[in-house]
């Protein structure tokens, strides 16, 4: 009797177990790429003028006034600079 629940109870994990291993490989099947925007370690940082954080030059919001280009952490950042100007 022993034995039976203790092969029991062994089933309902491997079971389990397979379960989460399914559930996370469909997760990496169904993300949208441009959902996420990885920042490479080799990316420069630039400082945002208006808040001062610092974010990575290629994901940072950007506008160009007299020949020179300004970088944003946020689109809040960007509208700020644009409404003072």
């Amino acid at each position: 009797m022993m034995r039976l629940l203790f092969l029991l109870f062994l089933v309902f994990l491997v079971l389990w177990a397979a379960k989460g291993l399914v559930r996370d490989l469909k997760g990496l099947v169904r993300e949208n790429p441009e959902k996420k925007r990885p920042t490479p370690l080799s990316d420069e940082l630039v400082r945002d003028p208006v808040c001062g954080v610092y974010c990575p030059k290629s994901t940072a919001y950007r506008v160009t006034r007299d020949g020179e280009t300004h970088y944003f952490c946020s689109e809040k950042c960007r509208e700020a600079f644009l409404r003072s100007s």
